[in-house]
């Protein structure tokens, strides 16, 4: 299919329009671009429908900006789309993420949607069932890797294992399409910060149009139950659970999703709009709501500083929330690289700072007790972070660590944006050139401050051909 080009929302996004009928919007998931969809199911669906195929901002051939991934602004992308295309009301179709940004546009704008279909997705906020953290490590560790031996890694927790092993050839012509044109590591974590933070659970029983839910009941990367939690709260919902399919059930089962799609979407089964395909329950959700509802606030969490040490804290908190609530709202960190530059001491705080830091979605590096600006170690270190990441460091530093870390960033200007100091007023004796943010609380104060501004610091790119 031939791409095209529409100025949405502030940026360029690709598209490709095939088949005749009523509209029909596709909307991808997670680093996937329109590339990915099978192609037994673009083709079937064009004969029925207006398909419209686009690659999410950061992906595929659409541009690749550091900001603008919440999926509130990339619903907008839709709807821009949309506009470029003078489409009034379409049919939506969301895979994964893809999903959440077809409920977060049907939110916004309701009188657009003849009718949604929902795959493979969850609303997020505290009654979803986040993924284990060994799932979480496959979806996020990916700095370093080969696009190659991303997708690969990655087909361990989406496909299904009989599928994977009946079906390895397959997936690999699959995972070369997807490849053609890579998502940027920076686009990846964005997307994932985005989706970690997504809540539209209020929302759903204002959801009027029609709507489908599909799902694998071997789905390990979003849990069937996030599914029927869905239809349980969308008023005219029907859920469909495919068997023996994991996340990527329109790849496993291409036929069946054709059918069921189809079938849906063109009023050929009233019937089943009516009557969910399956009984509905909320059973099993209350743990994690209980849990998740009284979580305890960020500052609290390092008044047990030996639970953090140790490491336990990191996959005890991932199963419960990819993102942490701070003043009752969830944040999740962007992935950008952070050193650590430790006074002189103890490296115990940082050692936690660290741990802290990698449950948040960032990138923690640690220089050593001894370090010097002058020393080799110190210029290997920021440049194997910042080039195999792609991005500049943030150096975080104790207020005695803070003339060596303003001497490193003086030193390596190409490789880092910032320094953030902890429990220090503001030093009259920083580089220039490079940002400085100082929080002047105590310690336990200061790592719940810390989130907050590393969040308003925007990601910045380095040129380097190592970054995925």
């Amino acid at each position: 299919m031939t791409m095209q080009y529409a100025d949405v929302n502030g940026i360029k996004v690709a598209y490709g329009v095939r088949g005749s009928g009523p509209p029909l919007v596709l909307i991808m998931g997670y680093r996937l671009s329109s590339l990915a969809w099978p192609l037994a199911f673009i083709e079937a669906l064009a004969e029925r429908f207006t398909v419209v195929l686009f690659d999410n901002r950061g992906t595929g051939a659409s541009d690749k900006p550091t900001f603008g991934y919440e999926i509130s602004n990339m619903a907008r992308d839709v709807g821009g789309l949309l506009d470029h295309l003078k489409i009034a009301r379409a049919n939506v179709l969301g895979y994964s993420m893809g999903g959440a940004i077809a409920q977060e546009f049907i939110r916004q704008f309701p009188d657009r949607v003849l009718g949604l279909v929902l795959c493979a997705t969850m609303c997020g906020g505290p009654r979803a069932v986040y993924a284990p953290p060994a799932v979480v490590r496959v979806m996020r560790e990916l700095d370093g890797l080969k696009p190659e031996e991303i997708a690969r890694r990655i087909w361990e927790v989406t496909y299904s294992p009989r599928y994977l092993e009946n079906n390895r050839d397959q997936a690999e012509d699959q995972m070369r399409r997807e490849i053609a044109a890579p998502t940027p590591l920076h686009a990846a974590d964005l997307q994932f910060q985005a989706f970690a933070e997504f809540d539209c659970s209020k929302a759903l029983p204002n959801i009027k149009a029609p709507t489908l839910v599909l799902t694998g009941d071997l789905d390990r990367l979003v849990s069937p139950q996030n599914s029927k939690f869905i239809a349980s709260h969308i008023p005219v919902a029907s859920l469909i659970v495919i068997p023996g399919c994991g996340h990527r059930m329109m790849w496993e089962a291409t036929d069946e999703c054709i059918g069921l799609v189809t079938e849906f979407l063109t009023g050929a089964s009233e019937e089943r709009r009516n009557n969910p395909a399956l009984p509905v329950s909320q059973d099993g959700d209350d743990t994690l709501a209980d849990f998740v509802g009284f979580f305890t606030p960020a500052v609290d969490l390092f008044t047990n500083w030996p639970w953090m040490l140790a490491g336990a804290g990191v996959d005890t908190m991932t199963v419960a929330r990819q993102s942490i609530y701070f003043g009752g709202k969830a944040q999740f960190g962007d992935g950008k690289p952070i050193i650590l530059v430790p006074d002189f001491s103890s490296n115990l705080s940082f050692l936690v700072l660290s741990n802290w830091l990698k449950v948040l979605g960032y990138r923690p590096a640690t220089a050593g007790l001894s370090m010097n600006v002058d020393d080799q170690s110190v210029t290997e270190l920021m440049r194997a972070v910042t080039r195999r990441i792609g991005r500049k460091a943030v150096l975080v530093a104790a207020a005695r660590g803070v003339e060596l870390a303003s001497a490193m960033a003086e030193a390596h200007k190409e490789w880092v944006s910032d320094i953030v100091v902890l429990n220090a007023s503001p030093h009259p004796d920083m580089p220039t050139g490079i940002r400085s943010h100082f929080i002047s609380s105590g310690w336990s104060l200061a790592m719940a401050t810390l989130p907050q501004v590393l969040r308003n610091i925007r990601i910045e790119l380095i040129e380097t051909s190592e970054s995925p």
